[in-house]
């Protein structure tokens, strides 16, 4: 009998402890520890997430990396005009950059930025003219466009990153985007009219009513010619001033500005003959060209 009620006292005590753990465990928490943990759940979310988005750009770092190589080493050894020196210096930068966010440095990131905004400046000349003139180039495809493709997809990788403790963080974000698909599109659209100057030869005849005629070809031994018929008193009295005579034709080295429409020429320009501006700029429409032209086409 003892047994028995020493057992039912303590299953009621036992009772009495669950419902008690119940009551506190349905009973809400005070306001600041709701906020304390939503507050840990938060950091524990953007540190995940922030782990995703350095290795993302870790490996589009890397792609760059790789595919921009070419091009160090192509200007390393060659050179390429005004920007020869900056993209030299770009590229241990960049892969700086990248072992400092393997070493989850927040300044590598903000590096990383600075370098793809960098070399997109250098190279969006050059994609642009890819894109429209030398779109079936399987080599540059891969050494300028995918490079290309990188660091505009750095920019708003690195700017999610930097920006991730800003409470206005998604206009940044949005901004970034916008930026990156804007300067592609930019790329492609500079060229709907653009002009390029190049230089050709021209073998210029005068006959005796005025009538003047150009014979324009790439330089002097080329057989690939185009030529254009014209009257101007102000054209021929240039051409015998600055023109080298011979055996009845004028020998002139021209610089000439070509209009195009994306990959279609519209019109080309004399503005030079030799070092000598002219006084008046003359232009021709592409019919108004009889011949080959396909030389005209920049590089």
């Amino acid at each position: 009998m003892k047994i028995r009620l020493l057992l039912g006292s303590v299953l009621n005590a036992n009772f009495r402890l669950i419902k008690l753990r119940q009551r506190q465990a349905t009973k809400p928490l005070p306001a600041s520890i709701k906020n304390k943990i939503s507050k840990i759940n938060k950091m524990n979310k953007w540190s995940k997430s922030s782990k995703k988005i350095r290795l993302t750009i870790i490996l589009t770092s890397i792609i760059a990396i790789l595919s921009s190589f070419s091009i160090w080493v192509t200007t390393f050894a060659y050179g390429v005009g005004d920007n020869t020196l900056l993209i030299i210096l770009l590229f241990p930068i960049l892969i700086i950059s990248a072992i400092l966010v393997i070493a989850n440095s927040r300044f590598g990131v903000f590096m990383t930025l600075l370098t793809s905004l960098a070399y997109i400046y250098v190279l969006t000349n050059d994609v642009g003219y890819f894109l429209v003139f030398d779109f079936y180039n399987s080599v540059l495809l891969l050494v300028l466009l995918l490079p290309y493709l990188a660091f505009l997809t750095l920019i708003p990788l690195t700017s999610i990153y930097l920006t991730k403790n800003i409470k206005q963080n998604r206009i940044f974000n949005i901004a970034a985007i916008i930026l990156a698909i804007g300067i592609f599109i930019y790329a492609i659209a500079d060229r709907q009219s653009k002009n390029y100057v190049g230089n050709i030869f021209i073998d210029a005849t005068i006959s005796g009513h005025g009538e003047i005629e150009l014979k324009c070809k790439p330089h002097f031994g080329d057989s690939r010619t185009f030529v254009i018929t014209t009257k101007s008193k102000e054209l021929e009295e240039q051409i015998k001033q600055y023109g080298e005579y011979y055996q009845g034709s004028y020998f002139l080295n021209t610089t000439i500005s070509k209009q195009y429409n994306f990959a279609n020429l519209k019109s080309i320009t004399i503005k030079k003959i030799d070092d000598h501006k002219l006084t008046s700029e003359l232009t021709w429409e592409k019919d108004d060209l009889k011949g080959e032209t396909d030389f005209l086409r920049p590089y």
